[in-house]
């Protein structure tokens, strides 16, 4: 028999923490690419194509497919192909304002996930340290929780 004897009030903190830069940079592809390919004999490479791409800024991806004459038997022999992919950087500046915005309501998602219920929320608190070149920001939700556990109790 599983008895719950009484409540047990208290007021629980949860908090999260971030810090984010002022300065963002992000990569976004231009959506031109450039493809080389290549035959490859055991460790023997022959490059198809004997330019490289024009791009300043690219990624790369390699793919390898091996030659197959049955469903598990593989030749020495693969098919090589690199694709270089343009890609260009940006820097946006946020304002403080901006990054305490950002990063106040992303912690206040975050930390409603994890609180089973928002209408017991006492208190709110946002703590802001700023540096030269970033902002850390701090939410505390103080909560109203029943923390009593059930007991079994044996008669």
């Amino acid at each position: 028999m599983f008895m719950l004897c009484g409540e047990v009030i208290a007021k629980v903190k949860y908090s999260k923490k971030e810090r984010m830069e002022l300065i963002q940079k992000s990569v976004k592809q231009t959506g031109n690419i450039h493809k080389n390919y290549k035959i490859k004999f055991n460790n023997f490479e022959i490059n198809l194509n004997k330019t490289l791409p024009k791009f300043e800024n690219y990624d790369i991806i390699n793919e390898e497919n091996k030659l197959k004459l049955f469903s598990n038997f593989y030749l020495p022999i693969s098919i090589g192909i690199s694709t270089y992919q343009e890609i260009e950087e940006e820097e946006k500046t946020y304002t403080k304002e901006e990054v305490k915005e950002i990063l106040v309501n992303k912690l206040k998602s975050e930390l409603s996930e994890e609180i089973n219920n928002e209408e017991n929320v006492l208190n709110v608190i946002i703590n802001c340290t700023e540096e030269e070149k970033a902002l850390e920001v701090e939410v505390i939700y103080e909560v109203q929780e029943n923390i009593g556990t059930e007991e079994k109790i044996i008669e």
